[in-house]
């Protein structure tokens, strides 16, 4: 009995060997696959970040070109405005400067005619003073005769 015995125990040891190494080569052949699983995973992740930065990338170009696109046209409005209201001032500087020069040939115009009545103003006075003088020096002229 106690061969069988031990023949037993040499087939359960060879079955419990047998049983480990299949466990074994399992075990093996999940954590292969698991490896594997965590690279594929890496690289997902690594593909991911890269179209996430591209993704990025292209959102921040289009803000930069419609951001420049706006500046343009709100620059172009200004140029338009700032041309409308240079045209505006000269014209209303060539009118201040007609009305400017109208009113400057008026005040010419009255100072000339003012200087014209002084004139004959003072002619006239002249004439009278002259006019009496020869009054006073014709009167003494007789009556020194």
């Amino acid at each position: 009995m106690n061969f069988q015995n031990l023949d037993k125990l040499t087939q359960l040891k060879k079955e419990a060997q047998i049983t480990l190494k299949n466990t074994e080569d399992e075990h093996r052949i999940q954590e292969r696959e698991l490896k594997q699983d965590i690279r594929s995973l890496k690289v997902s992740k690594k593909e991911q970040e890269v179209r996430h930065k591209e993704y990025l990338n292209a959102l921040t170009k289009a803000y930069n070109k419609k951001q420049t696109e706006i500046r343009k046209e709100y620059e172009r409005i200004s140029e338009e405005i700032q041309r409308k209201y240079k045209h505006k001032m000269a014209v209303l500087r060539s009118d201040m400067e007609r009305k400017r020069k109208a009113e400057i040939a008026k005040i010419e115009q009255k100072k000339n005619q003012a200087i014209k009545d002084l004139t004959k103003k003072h002619e006239q006075k002249y004439e009278d003073i002259k006019e009496y003088y020869q009054e006073i020096t014709n009167t003494n002229l007789d009556i020194i005769k």
